[in-house]
Order: structure tokens, then sequence, then C-alpha cells
């Protein structure tokens, strides 16, 4: 388990030693691709697993118990041509939660618009400041907003730092032909549009719920858990104002499709009164989800 004094402390440092920051698995599920040598597709889950793991994204210590636990799951569609390939990619993640043995989701998104090449010995090259393929601006995209988000649960707004490093390889990937890069496109649901999005200060109250719900709300649970739920509540109904102004909010679905089933355990164990104001505050911000919110309500 990461240390979380230590990761608080060097998420304010900045310098030191650098270190790998992502733990992170990597699948490519290539079945609907019809082609008689598989081998290509060993390689490319080598490659990408090898870029994701050995790449140092930031100059923070980390120790190596430190690391960030996520995963991205490759789905190959389509091939055209000899090495273009089009599919989606699942991107999930998780942290600690302290003085316990349970690791909560922080993002579970999928990106449909995943287009890319990939040929026999290519190489995945890093540099956040320029441009070299799409594989690598999709993949160093998402350790960004990977980190993005892990660090915002840590600290209130930590992650800006983050979110900026993605906003350049967004930048420098305009002139990439294949989607996914311009935020005025698929109605918001693009790398664009959600780095965007989250460094836009009407989105400050979602990246606040995460650090209030994680460590004033999860990390407090084992030891003081009716404060625990009381500050996880104050958290959501940081959502509340969100939502009015943006019901139809992509950032807002995300979260509560990752968790929701969280959210239910933790408030299927309050008092009576408390389920009723959670399961009201929860069928107004995320009405799709009201039958499973009804759960709260039921008593053993």
């Amino acid at each position: 388990m990461r240390k979380l004094t230590l990761l608080i402390a060097f998420l304010f440092i900045g310098f030191g030693i650098q270190a790998q920051e992502l733990k992170c698995q990597i699948q490519v599920i290539s079945r609907q691709i019809q082609k008689s040598d598989r081998s290509i597709f060993e390689e490319m889950q080598r490659t990408m697993f090898e870029f994701m793991n050995n790449t140092v994204f930031t100059k923070h210590v980390v120790k190596t118990q430190e690391r960030i636990e996520c995963s991205i799951v490759i789905t190959l569609n389509e091939q055209s041509g000899s090495d273009t390939y089009k599919g989606t990619i699942q991107i999930s993640s998780t942290r600690p939660v302290f003085n316990s043995d349970y690791n909560t989701p922080i993002i579970n998104m999928v990106d449909d618009k995943f287009q890319f090449r990939f040929a026999p010995q290519d190489a995945i090259e890093f540099n956040v400041n320029s441009y070299s393929s799409t594989l690598s601006s999709v993949l160093t995209y998402y350790a960004y907003l990977i980190l993005a988000f892990d660090y915002d649960s840590f600290g209130s707004m930590a992650g800006t730092q983050f979110l900026t490093e993605a906003e350049k390889v967004v930048s420098n990937a305009q002139s990439d032909p294949s989607p996914g890069w311009r935020s005025f496109q698929d109605d918001g649901k693009n790398r664009a549009a959600i780095v965007e999005d989250l460094q836009n200060d009407l989105y400050s109250p979602l990246r606040q719920c995460y650090y209030e719900y994680h460590r004033q709300g999860l990390d407090l649970m084992t030891d003081k858990k009716d404060q625990a739920r009381s500050n996880i509540f104050s958290a959501l109904e940081k959502l509340r104002g969100l939502y009015r102004k943006r019901p139809d909010s992509y950032l807002l679905q995300l979260f509560f499709e990752t968790k929701v089933d969280e959210i239910v355990n933790i408030f299927k164990e309050s008092p009576a009164q408390e389920k009723r104001l959670a399961f009201n505050l929860l069928s107004q911000i995320d009405p799709g989800r009201q039958d499973k919110y009804r759960t709260i309500m039921q008593t053993d």
C-alpha cells in the first residue's frame, strides 16, 4: 500500500529523484481481427506495457509500493491496411484507502474513438512537448489523466499540474487526423473536451468533491465512520450546483458510473434519516441510477 503521509508530502515537492509513477496492467483483445500471425498483438501489448510502466511522467519521488495501480484494456474491432487499427480503450485506476485493505476506484472510462497505427518493431516515444504518434499521445494523455484524478483525491486541486501536461498532449495532437483530439466533436465526450472541462472553474466542485470524498471521507472510514459518512455526503452535495448547470455533464456521469456501488454500500449503513437524505440527494443529481440508490433505503 502506498503510504498516505509520504504521498501527501510529495504532492507538493515536485523535485527529487525521478521514479516511475504507474503500475499499469495492459491487455490487448484482438479476437475480432482476422489474422493468421497473432504475434503482432503480443508485441503490441508488450510495447504498451513497457511504455506505461517504464516511462517517468513526473519529477516526483515515488517508491515502488506507492505507484498508482491502473489498467488499460484495448479492444481492437477493425484493421485497415497492414498496420492501422480501430477499437476502444478502457482506462481504470484505484487508490488505497488509509488504514484499510480496500482499494477505491478512482476512474473507469471508455474511449471508443481509438484509432492508431502499429507495425512490428515500432517503438512508442515519450515527449510531452511534441507529437510523435497517435499511440504515444493517447497513452501519455491517459497517464496524465490517471495522475490528475489520483492527486486530486489526496490534495485539493492537486492534479492541476497533470491536467496542464494532458492539455499539452492535446494541443500537440491537433494535426493528428484520428478522432478524439478536438473538443467540439462527439458532444464533449473526447480527450480534448475532458481536459478542457476539468480546468474550467465550473467543474471545480467536482474536483473538490474528489478530494473531500476520498481524503476527508473514505480515509476516515475505519476510525471515524459517522464523521466520514457525513463528510462524504457534504462532498456529494457540492455536485448539486454542477448538475443544475450541466445536467448532461459527461464528467459527472463518469464519477457516478465509477462510484455508484461504493456510494450505495456507504449509505446503506447509515441511520434512517441519513439514508433518506442521501437517497434524495443522489436521486436528484444522478437520476438515471435512482433504482440503485433506492437500495440504500432497504433494511436488512
